[in-house]
Parts: C-alpha cells; structure tokens; sequence
C-alpha cells in the first residue's frame, strides 16, 4: 500500500494579487515604510512595515526585521530575523497567515487566522486575533 499525500500549492501571483509595491532582489531597505496596495518581498528590510490595500507576500530570498504589520493576508515562504539586539520581530497580520515550509522565524506572530505547512520553523509565540 502507497501512502498518497495531497500537497496543496500557493501560487503567488503579483500581478493578479493586485500587488504594487516590492523589494528586488539584492536591495536592502531600513527605516519607515507606509505602502497601500500590498508589499512583494524579495530583498532585505529591517524596521517598521505598514502594509494595506493587499497581502504581504515574503519569498524564499526574502528577509525582514522589525515591526511588521499588514492588514490582509501574509505569504510567509522566507525568514523573519531577530532584531539587531536579539530581540524577537513582531509580526500582525489581520487576514489569514500562511506559514509554508521554508518560513524561517524569529519572531512573535499574530493573526487572524493560520496556516501552517510542514516544516516551518517559529522562535516566538504565535497568537490569533479577531479578523477584521
């Protein structure tokens, strides 16, 4: 008898998400960023994130530090890394956040709701809130 296991795919889709603001490859960004119409993270950002009008969509080369806060839904596939001091990320998403099994965490997170695919790795706590 085979074991079948039914992988289920996330297709991230820029265009079709309605995403308008990224972070390339290779860029590095520190400090303030305020963006409507979601966040496309490919590079590096360190400090505090305000993401509206979309999802947070964090790729496999992407890292961010910091305050991240994003009012849809979070695509979790790269790392989120402890502050500068040790200190752990924070995390808020008011939609569903989709912890993939490339996610790489040190970092509190909270959300509206989870999932979760096998193989992630959490350092910190991890805590819903009601949707909004």
């Amino acid at each position: 008898m085979t074991d079948r296991i039914n992988k289920e795919e996330i297709v991230i889709d820029p265009v079709a998400m309605k995403i308008v603001n990224r972070i390339a490859p290779g860029s590095k960004f520190s400090g303030t960023l305020e963006c409507s119409g979601g966040l496309f993270v490919e590079g590096e950002f360190s400090g505090t994130a305000i993401v509206t009008g979309g999802p947070l969509v964090l790729m496999q080369t992407g890292v961010m530090r910091g305050s991240i806060n994003c009012d849809q839904n979070a695509f979790l596939f790269g790392e989120i890394g402890a502050l500068e001091n040790g200190d752990l990320s924070e995390l808020e998403c008011h939609g569903a956040a989709f912890m993939t099994e490339t996610l790489r965490a040190k970092a509190n997170i909270t959300a509206g709701s989870f999932k979760s695919y096998d193989g992630f790795e959490v350092e910190g706590r991890i805590k819903t809130i009601k949707r909004s």
